[in-house]
């Protein structure tokens, strides 16, 4: 029970340490397991040790064991790791203290390049967007503060066209700065609001762009991996699906429904076009229709997910360059525009104010 607001923020704690170490703690829980002592028994071990020493660990060692008595494992993470895991986790527990080990071990392996590909994900977003703030702060510094004293000695009138182009600028953002940005504040915020939830044919044609494309190539080649284990766990690939809707986002939800109404028909033909929704990148889609065509379909299968997370690691890393690279090149072009401008305003100047 949380007593009080720093219980909550204990907690809270707890769980983004334990999210960061998690590879050893699915370690240790699968040795546990090997050696036949029961989970419940080593969560128990935990929140005794626990208690002992730090207290948000005890609360959040405390709230797993409260969770796993009325369902399981990955009930018990919910709150602590991300949606493609708790897939991962809710396929291999259903096989016994034995699979569940097993598959603990293989989290506990592949975890590591999890984070790879969420790191590379954030370093999309958080990359861009610093550049951004950079870039936004210099110019309007630039225009509110440099351009009015540049006025006041030289007619805006007389300013060469890039010049002219700054103290547009530099008038825009003095009379609806304020406006401009609170408008880019909403516009970042529905971006964000929309990317697990927008659905639609439009939706489907933005994915194959930046920035939505860099949330589809991830959430997409996370999905593989988690059929992949599902598949290799001995679950059929329908089913696979469907387990993995209920910790799916809306949008997510959406391209699995028409996955699920695609593999309606059993032909290895279909079961190879069933996954051409959009949620792929077109390498991935076209290595599981040739996985349709093999004598083993699911082992085929199985091996685009497991044996080629490292491929999906470069795919999403080759994405965020794209985004990084995009972002470079725009803030690049208004600073050499801020630049041009203004040297070439001075260079007027100075001819005007040069002696005949």
């Amino acid at each position: 029970m949380l007593n009080s607001w720093t219980d909550a923020i204990l907690l809270r704690s707890a769980r983004h340490a334990l999210r960061a170490r998690r590879a050893e703690f699915y370690y240790d829980l699968a040795s546990s397991l090997t050696d036949k002592v029961p989970l419940f028994s080593t969560l128990k071990d935990y929140e005794a040790r626990a208690r002992r020493r730090n207290r948000g660990d005890a609360l959040m060692y405390l709230e797993m064991l409260q969770a796993t008595e009325v369902g399981s494992l990955s009930d018990a993470l919910i709150p602590i790791v991300s949606p493609t895991e708790l897939i991962l986790l809710d396929a291999i527990q259903r096989g016994g203290d034995a699979e569940l080990a097993k598959g603990l071990f293989f989290l506990a392996e592949t975890v590591q390049k999890i984070d790879m590909m969420q790191a590379a994900a954030r370093k999309a977003v958080v990359y861009p967007v610093m550049l951004l703030v950079v870039f936004s702060m210099m110019l309007v510094g630039f225009a509110l503060f440099t351009v009015p004293i540049v006025a006041q000695l030289f007619d805006p009138a007389l300013w060469p066209f890039m010049g002219r182009v700054l103290y547009g600028v530099s008038q825009y953002l003095l009379h609806y700065g304020i406006c401009t940005f609170l408008a880019f504040l909403s516009l970042a915020t529905a971006f964000a609001y929309s990317l697990p939830r927008w659905q639609g044919p439009v939706r489907r044609r933005l994915d194959r762009f930046m920035p939505y494309g860099m949330y589809r190539v991830y959430t997409g080649s996370m999905l593989i991996v988690s059929l992949s284990v599902l598949l290799k766990s001995g679950v059929s690939l329908r089913s696979a699906i469907e387990r993995a809707m209920k910790y799916s986002s809306p949008w997510l939800r959406w391209h699995l429904k028409e996955i699920l109404r695609g593999l309606s028909d059993q032909s290895a033909a279909k079961f190879g076009t069933a996954f051409r929704t959009g949620l792929l990148t077109q390498m991935i889609e076209d290595r599981i229709e040739d996985a349709a065509k093999r004598r083993d379909p699911v082992t085929a299968f199985v091996k685009i997910g497991v044996g080629s997370i490292d491929k999906i690691v470069r795919n999403v890393e080759d994405a965020s360059s794209k985004v990084n690279t995009t972002m470079l090149v725009m803030g690049g072009l208004i600073l050499g525009g801020m630049m041009l401008g203004f040297m070439q305003t001075t260079m007027e100047i100075q001819s005007a104010i040069r002696p005949t």
